[in-house]
C-alpha cells in the first residue's frame, strides 16, 4: 500500500498512478481532489482514475503542514487497507522566484512550511508507522536538482530541496536496521503547473532546453519511473540515494 502526498496533479498524480497500474492500493492525499487547473493533468481525480483502470484507491485531504493531517491520513490508509508500505513525500511549493535581497519573508516562510517541513513530517510518520509494522518499508522524498546544484536565484526554493537531500541521507541511516529504505529524486525542468511559466515564455524555455543534454525537458511519468523503481524489491539495497532524474542536467 502507498501513501503519496501531492497526488491530485502533476508529478504525484503521475507517480499514484504509475502504482496503481502496477497494482498497489494507492491512498492520493492532497488539499484538493480535482487536478490543478493550472497544470496539464486532464479528467478524473487520481483517485477515480486508478479506479477506473480497476485499480485500488482512495483519498484523504491532507495538509502536509500540519502533523496532525500528516498523522490521520496515514491512519486513515492503515485503516482503509491494513499497513503502510510506501509513502511518497511529494507535495510541494514552488512560488515566485526573487533575488534573496527582494525576496518577500512569507514566500521564503510559506516554502519552507511546504517543501521542508511538510516532507519532515510526512517521513517522521510514515517511518513510526512501518517501525511499528516491523516489516520495513520505502519512503521516498521528491527534492529537485536545484537541491543538487546551485543557481542564481530562488533561495526559498533551492534552500528547501538542498534540506530534504540531507535529510534524507540522514534519515536512511538511522532506519536502515529496520530493513525501512529513504531515498529522494532530483527530477529536472518538468511539465507541470509549477513550471507552466517556461512553457509561456518561449527565450526562456530555449535556454532551458539547452540545459537538458538529453534534448528534451522531463515529463511526471518520467519521475514516476523512477519512483516505481524505488519502491519495488529492485531497490531493496538502495537507501540514502538523492536519484537525478533530471535529462543530463546535473552531468554538464
Amino acid at each position: 500500500m502507498a501513501l503519496v502526498t501531492g497526488a491530485a496533479s502533476g508529478v504525484g498524480r503521475a507517480i499514484a498512478l504509475r502504482y496503481g497500474r502496477e497494482g498497489a492500493a494507492v491512498v492520493c492525499a492532497d488539499l484538493r481532489e480535482a487536478p490543478d487547473p493550472g497544470g496539464y493533468d486532464a479528467g478524473l481525480p487520481t483517485h477515480e482514475a486508478i479506479a477506473a483502470e480497476d485499480g485500488l484507491a482512495s483519498v484523504v485531504r491532507c495538509d502536509v503542514t500540519d502533523g496532525a493531517d500528516v498523522r490521520a491520513a496515514i491512519a486513515a490508509a492503515v485503516e482503509e487497507f491494513g499497513r503502510l508500505d510506501v509513502a511518497v513525500a511529494n507535495a510541494g511549493v514552488s512560488l515566485r522566484v526573487y533575488d534573496l535581497v527582494d525576496e518577500p519573508w512569507e514566500d521564503y516562510e510559506r516554502t519552507v512550511q511546504v517543501n521542508q517541513h511538510g516532507v519532515w513530517w510526512t517521513c517522521r510518520e510514515a517511518v513510526r508507522q512501518m517501525i511499528a509494522q516491523g516489516e520495513g518499508g520505502r519512503v521516498i522524498a521528491i527534492a529537485s536538482v536545484a537541491g543538487l546544484v546551485g543557481s542564481p536565484s530562488g533561495v526559498n526554493y533551492n534552500a528547501t530541496k538542498g534540506a530534504v537531500v540531507q535529510m534524507v541521507r540522514t534519515l536512511a541511516a538511522q532506519v536502515a536496521a529496520h530493513g525501512i529504505t529513504v531515498n529522494a529524486i532530483c527530477p529536472g525542468y518538468v511539465r507541470t503547473a509549477m513550471n507552466r511559466v517556461l512553457w509561456e515564455d518561449a527565450p526562456r524555455l530555449e535556454r532551458v532546453l539547452a540545459a537538458h543534454p538529453i534534448g528534451r525537458l522531463g515529463e511526471p511519468e518520467d519521475v514516476a519511473g523512477a519512483a516505481f523503481f524505488l519502491a519495488s524489491g529492485d531497490a531493496g539495497w538502495v537507501t540514502g540515494v538523492a536519484l537525478p532524474v533530471d535529462g543530463g542536467y546535473t552531468a554538464v
